[in-house]
């Protein structure tokens, strides 16, 4: 075959094939750190759970039985139940204090939304229930303050 009908590669003029660099200290050691990094698993997200106050309040209902008992799908539903009550409760007391100018949500913002939320009876009786929390709060941070003897 004559010359001239092999195809050449062309060549960059005046190089030289690259040289695979020197690997320093450094750059082995951030190597295994990335190695390290890929083969970590992903955490998973954390999921806060209301299961634990939920089965606290069943067990205080006394029923003719003597045991009350909720199944794991019910316990679920509650779960669920209560995480979407809070979600809706806190956008709304949001909207209400980015509606005042207000940076932060107060106490007001959060008794509003529940008024807004509730029908008036359970409202008010959710109201006491969290004045009455918040009094005991504020009452057992007052006694941790105190010097025991």
């Amino acid at each position: 075959m004559p010359a001239s009908s092999q195809k050449s590669v062309p060549r960059p003029v005046g190089r030289k094939p690259a040289k695979p660099e020197k690997m320093t200290k450094a750059s082995k050691i951030k190597q295994a750190k990335d190695a390290v990094k890929v083969t970590r698993l992903r955490k998973t997200k954390q999921y806060t759970s209301y299961t634990r106050y939920v089965h606290k309040l069943v067990r205080s209902i006394e029923n003719k039985a003597g045991k009350t008992r909720i199944t794991a799908k019910g316990m679920g539903i509650m779960d669920s139940l209560i995480h979407d009550l809070f979600d809706r409760l806190a956008c709304e007391a949001g909207r209400l204090a980015t509606h005042a100018n207000m940076a932060t949500m107060s106490s007001r913002a959060i008794m509003a939304a529940v008024k807004l939320h509730y029908p008036k009876e359970l409202a008010s009786h959710a109201l006491a229930a969290g004045a009455a929390a918040v009094g005991n709060y504020e009452q057992a941070k007052r006694g941790r303050g105190k010097k025991r003897k």
